[in-house]
């Protein structure tokens, strides 16, 4: 995948403020913390990571940072974190910004990378609200 450096206009914080896991919406007080920041073009952080609920193990991507590539000429974006259960490993997702409203849809790692902006089997779609 040819990449490019994150987007300037994604460059900030990020409040979660919706999230489906396998097709299911989960109840806020499982996101409500989760604050994603993009300090600078290369990096991700989240806020709150460390929050574990037994019921969604397989959840997403469990780790205080990591890197963030996109494709170039197109609204796919990948996140790898550097640590957790899923260190290493790339979350293929695709994004769509309006304003200040960020939607992201990944693929957890070894599954394809979604097409539409709604959580399928093996996928989290998060709803982020910049701060």
């Amino acid at each position: 995948m040819s990449t490019k450096k994150l987007d300037q206009t994604l460059l900030g914080k990020w409040k979660v403020i919706g999230c489906q896991l396998n097709g299911v919406w989960l109840p806020a007080p499982i996101f409500e913390h989760f604050i994603y920041s993009f300090p600078d073009t290369n990096n991700f952080r989240l806020d709150w990571s460390e929050l574990t609920f037994p019921q969604y193990v397989g959840g997403f991507p469990k780790s205080e940072s990591g890197k963030i590539k996109i494709k170039k000429g197109s609204n796919q974006i990948d996140l790898i974190p550097s640590s957790g259960p899923f260190q290493g490993k790339t979350f293929k997702g695709i994004y769509e910004l309006d304003h200040d409203i960020l939607k992201a849809n990944f693929g957890l790692p070894g599954k394809d990378r979604p097409c539409q902006f709604s959580a399928g089997q093996g996928q989290v779609y998060e709803i982020w609200q910049r701060l």
